[in-house]
Formats: structure tokens, C-alpha cells, sequence
């Protein structure tokens, strides 16, 4: 039977949390790392098409790292969180083993958001918090980006939909090289600038659904050509359309 309650969308700056219906996707990747639980029940993962699908609780799926789900409607919740790449916690594990599953205990708060569709940012921003601690994530990650590529980042951030910063513009801006600039943003990222730069583009186009923008006005405020581009990119990096933002209810910080 189909589940027809509607998920809910929390969304900071640099991090995100789904909680409701899980949605079966193709296989993608993104900058984020992703945390993803069955509130309800198990799921199905898998990393590539040709192994066999994982039946778990828990997952971590690294930065870049390809990824399919499969849930039957299963209630989820899914943290997409902006990690350095360098980061040793960086690496997908399916949680098969079930004697771990207890390690996840405070993400269980997220099955009364669910169930009662509360709009909670408060309360979703602790349990943001909980999950990282319980993985080990937030302390791994709290050194962070190297100072320079945290400024271009910011920099980048100020300006959404905007003409981005050129990568001389950025190098300019923390005193380096452009040869230099762009080795050490592929370093702690992963990622090329401009791969970055449109992953900073499909935040964006988030946010301003999360503003109340219809999906075209979305993507051309998100520096998008039109939103046949938006669409393709958004499915190719979350392996789902984005009109399903449209039937999520979202609360929204900008920090």
C-alpha cells in the first residue's frame, strides 16, 4: 500500500534532514555525506548495480559515493551533511549488523516528527545533532575545511543564483595561486569548483522552494538555464525528480 504521508524538510546551511516516506531512487551521487535510517522498518541499499541489494537499518554513504535505495514506502530519515573529503569518517558502511543498531537510539525521535508532521526545527536540529554524535561524525569532522577554502565556500554561499566567483576571482580573494587554489579545493572538497558550484546551485533551487518559489522560478533564481537543466542535474545527483520537494512541507534556516 502506498504511504501518503508527507515528508518533512529541515534545511541549514550545510546540512539537511528528510524524515518521512522513503522514495526509491536510481543511482546517483552528491557532495553531501548521507546518513539514512529506517525509522520503521528496514530498507534496501546497494553501491553498485551489479552487487547485491544490503537489507539494513542503517547506512552512511560517503561524498561521491554512488548509491541506490530501495524502501516499499518505508518511513526514512536521511542527513545530508557537507563533511570535508578528508575526513577519515568519510566512507559508506551498510549497517547489516544489528547489534549496532542500538548506536542509532536517539534517531528514533525522528518516528514521533513523522508521525505527527510537526514543522520542529528546533527539535530537529538536536536530533541533527544526536545522529552525528552516535556516529562519531561531529567530532571527526569539527577541524573542518582548511581556512582558506572555508572563506572561498563562504564566499560562494553569499551569492546564490548570483554570477558565481570566477575560480581566479576566489584564488585572488585567500592569496593563491589559481593552480594552487584549485588543487586544494579538489583536495578538501572532492570535488571541481565548477562541479561544486552547481552542487551549490541545486541548494539554491532548495531553498527557494523552501521560500515558496514554484519549481521554474526555482530554477532560474538558482542560475539554472531553465528547469528541464534543474530537473536533469537534480535527479542525476539525488536519483529522484524535484517536484517531489513539492510535496514535502519545509522549515528553512539560512545561518
Amino acid at each position: 500500500m502506498k504511504n501518503t504521508q508527507r515528508s518533512l524538510l529541515f534545511l541549514w546551511r550545510g546540512c539537511s534532514l528528510v524524515i518521512g516516506p522513503g522514495i526509491d531512487s536510481k543511482f546517483h551521487a552528491h557532495f553531501a555525506t548521507q546518513l539514512t535510517w529506517g525509522l520503521d522498518a528496514p530498507f534496501q541499499a546497494r553501491l553498485a548495480p551489479d552487487l547485491p541489494w544490503t537489507t539494513t537499518r542503517a547506512a552512511i554513504f560517503a561524498s561521491n559515493q554512488p548509491h541506490q535505495i530501495h524502501c516499499e514506502a518505508r518511513l526514512l530519515a536521511h542527513l545530508f551533511v557537507e563533511l570535508p573529503q578528508r575526513s577519515p569518517a568519510a566512507q559508506s558502511v551498510l549497517v547489516a549488523d544489528y547489534d549496532c543498531v542500538d548506536a542509532f537510539e536517539p534517531v528514533r525521535d525522528g518516528l514521533d516528527l513523522a508521525r505527527h508532521g510537526s514543522l520542529d526545527l528546533q527539535r530537529a536540529g538536536q536530533l541533527t545533532q544526536d545522529w552525528l554524535a552516535c556516529t562519531s561524525l561531529y567530532d571527526r569532522a569539527r577541524p573542518g575545511f582548511d581556512h582558506r577554502i572555508s572563506q572561498a565556500l563562504a564566499s560562494i554561499a553569499l551569492r546564490p543564483g548570483q554570477q558565481p566567483p570566477s575560480g581566479a576571482e576566489l584564488a585572488a580573494g585567500v592569496h593563491l595561486s589559481a593552480s594552487r587554489f584549485t588543487h586544494l579545493f579538489r583536495q578538501q572538497t572532492g570535488l571541481s569548483l565548477s562541479r561544486y558550484l552547481l552542487w551549490s546551485r541545486l541548494m539554491a533551487a532548495v531553498e527557494a522552494v523552501a521560500r515558496g518559489d514554484n519549481m521554474t522560478h526555482a530554477a532560474h533564481s538558482a542560475g539554472f538555464a531553465d528547469l528541464a537543466h534543474m530537473s536533469r542535474t537534480f535527479r542525476n545527483t539525488f536519483g529522484v525528480v524535484p517536484s517531489e520537494l513539492q510535496k514535502m512541507a519545509i522549515a528553512f534556516k539560512r545561518e
